[in-house]
């Protein structure tokens, strides 16, 4: 029961975290990404080298994601690592950020997580940290500890904070599979007493509450 239930909300969990993300974050995201390149690209007084090397940088970049596109995946990888390694912090980390997704879509967890851990210890924009965590806490839930999810995922989980609704599924989830029922009610309990919860997050929640409700019972 445990690992079927966890197969149908896994599918749940990666098909709505980039809605969520998009639907509720989206435009700061963006904006966020924007300034970063921006100030990679140069303000008032920089010099044309500057400015010229930041556009050559937002050109390999775009070049890189079309070679992607076309399934010359080896091509664009090496491209990415180029654009990672160099010293334009945002195209960079949204370099790094495309690495870490192909990675993940390869199979290749642990790769993944490293280079989502990397982009988290580095950056400088709290939103793009934010997201790292969360896309390698979520790896984790299906290949890691219970420890692995919460070192990630613990702050974002804190009451103020705008990521906890998803931070909170992941760690039950995580507590859930690890058989730690104490921990994933608990966790559970914080997703359903919050009125910002989202309702396809509440509503996942109240189901595995009370699949953990009724194992107990039985």
């Amino acid at each position: 029961m445990s690992d079927q239930f966890a197969r149908e909300v896994d599918e749940d969990l990666r098909s709505e975290f980039l809605k969520q993300i998009w639907d509720r974050f989206g435009i700061f995201i963006i904006a966020t990404a924007v300034i970063i390149v921006a100030a990679t690209a140069g303000y008032r007084g920089w010099s044309y080298f500057k400015e010229q090397a930041a556009q050559t940088a937002g050109d390999s970049y775009m070049e890189a994601l079309q070679l992607a596109e076309e399934g010359e995946d080896a091509e664009a990888m090496k491209s990415l690592q180029v654009i990672a390694d160099s010293k334009h912090a945002g195209y960079a980390a949204l370099a790094r950020f495309r690495i870490a997704t192909e990675l993940a879509d390869k199979g290749d967890v642990d790769g993944a997580v490293a280079e989502f851990d990397r982009i988290a210890d580095t950056t400088k924009s709290k939103e793009l940290k934010s997201l790292a965590e969360l896309r390698a806490g979520l790896l984790l839930v299906d290949n890691g500890t219970l420890e692995d999810v919460q070192s990630r995922l613990a702050v974002l989980a804190n009451p103020n904070s705008a990521w906890r609704h998803s931070a909170r599924e992941y760690i039950a989830l995580a507590a859930y599979r690890a058989g730690d029922l104490e921990t994933a009610t608990t966790t559970l309990d914080l997703i359903l007493e919050d009125p910002e919860s989202l309702q396809s997050v509440r509503s996942r929640a109240q189901i595995l509450k009370t699949l953990i409700e009724g194992g107990n019972a039985g």
